[in-house]
């Protein structure tokens, strides 16, 4: 049998390689779309280009990519059951196996962790969807086979030492970046459902660390005039060390209390300056419509309302056109605030973007999936609700689990998990 290749984008471009530069080659030897490029250099981490591809044409087409800045390298590819989980390579000490290990085999276990705690379809220690993740390998298998024959196509039709002409980035390969995708309105309560199974494989770790942030958060908005702006500056930083947590529970480790301080390890700057947008926007916002209040309030006759103001006045001034107008415009403002900010932090802290690119791409994606989550937002609001029904303590598992669900969401909308 033909050894197969894939070839590997490294995640770096070449020394002495500009990116803009590099993703015009890109654009203009593979057709690529400006933004796709932009996307694959942006990934921070190895993608994976094409698959399926022989020695010959693998060969080919790293030193076209190499020649335009990438930085790639070829890997061998190991033949697999498409949609098993099982592998072709010899299983080493299968003869020997006890009975005990054989009866284990015999249990279904997760084709990506190879765990057996299997329930309701999804594996509890990695957290994927196990029939849409075999439904995503077997995309990726069609697609490096037809790459691999285009390939093919394109090196004997003419100069042999011509790139394929095809697109780099195709359906997505084991660490890239697919979205953002538009998912389903039936997502938004299928993300907070993943959230609670995060929480449900360590609670008291998620439990702690939140009070943890919670008890810093109040300390730290005790220091005057600068203690309000601290909170908003770190708060993407904490929110990222819990994202880095659940992905660690997804590819098989565990969500620990020292999550909460790991943001401040990755691309901290970055996210400080998410932090600083964000600050900025509410500051704008609270500008824009704290100027109508004033409008509204100066229209009115304060003087006349003393010490006992009339209740008249009170209702005339909160169904005032400006009143009314300067919450208009505060809900209208904060609510594509919201969008750019929502995803930022683990797009930064887990996949290297900038803090403009992030909140960029966190605003797209949550334009492309705003039915669902407007359902996820109505869950999280029933389930907040229940929640401060027995004094409040049901929260303590509520809003751990709705961090853990921005982590779902996240790897369903750029990833498709």
């Amino acid at each position: 049998m033909e050894t197969l290749y894939k070839v590997v984008y490294a995640g770096e471009l070449t020394h002495g390689m500009g990116k803009e530069e590099v993703v015009a080659s890109l654009v203009r030897h593979f057709g690529l779309t400006e933004q796709k490029a932009r996307l694959l250099l942006d990934a921070g981490r190895p993608v994976t280009l094409k698959r399926g591809l022989s020695g010959e044409q693998a060969t080919q087409l790293r030193n076209v990519l190499e020649r335009l800045g990438l930085n790639v390298r070829l890997e061998e590819e190991v033949p697999e059951i498409t949609g098993s989980g099982l592998s072709l390579a010899p299983i080493e000490g299968e003869e020997t196996a006890t009975g005990e290990e054989r009866t284990a085999g015999s249990k279904p276990r997760c084709p990506k962790c190879g765990s057996s705690r299997i329930q309701d379809g999804s594996c509890l220690e990695c957290g994927i969807v196990i029939d849409k993740y075999l439904a995503h390998q077997a995309r990726n298998q069609e697609v490096g086979g037809a790459t691999a024959r285009a390939a093919g196509r394109g090196a004997g039709a003419g100069n042999p030492y011509a790139a394929p002409r095809s697109e780099v980035v195709e359906q997505g390969a084991e660490g890239e970046i697919t979205g953002p995708l538009t998912r389903p309105a039936g997502h938004g309560w299928a993300w907070f459902k993943g959230g609670f199974r995060h929480f449900r494989q360590n609670p008291f770790a998620w439990i702690f660390a939140l009070l943890g942030w919670m008890v810093l958060a109040v300390i730290i908005s005790l220091v005057p005039l600068i203690g309000s702006i601290a909170v908003t500056l770190l708060s993407p930083v904490i929110t990222a060390g819990f994202m880095i947590g659940a992905d660690q529970q997804r590819t098989g480790g565990d969500f620990r209390l020292g999550h909460l301080f790991a943001g401040f390890s990755r691309n901290t700057g970055q996210l400080l300056l998410v932090g600083t947008f964000y600050f900025l926007g509410l500051f704008l916002v609270g500008l824009v419509a704290g100027g109508m209040m004033v409008a509204a309030l100066s229209s009115m006759d304060l003087t006349a309302m003393g010490e006992n103001p009339d209740p008249r006045i009170l209702q005339q001034l909160t169904t005032s056109p400006l009143y009314l107008g300067s919450m208009l415009v505060a809900l209208l403002l904060s609510l594509p605030l919201l969008m750019a900010y929502w995803y930022a932090p683990p797009l930064v802290a887990l996949d290297g973007y900038s803090a403009l690119a992030a909140m960029r791409m966190s605003f797209s994606g949550c334009w492309k999936n705003m039915l669902s989550l407007l359902v996820y937002g109505l869950v999280v609001l029933l389930f907040l609700v229940l929640g401060m029904i027995p004094f409040g303590l049901g929260l303590l598992i509520v809003v751990p689990v709705l961090v853990a669900s921005m982590y779902v969401s996240y790897r369903d909308v750029y990833y498709g998990d």
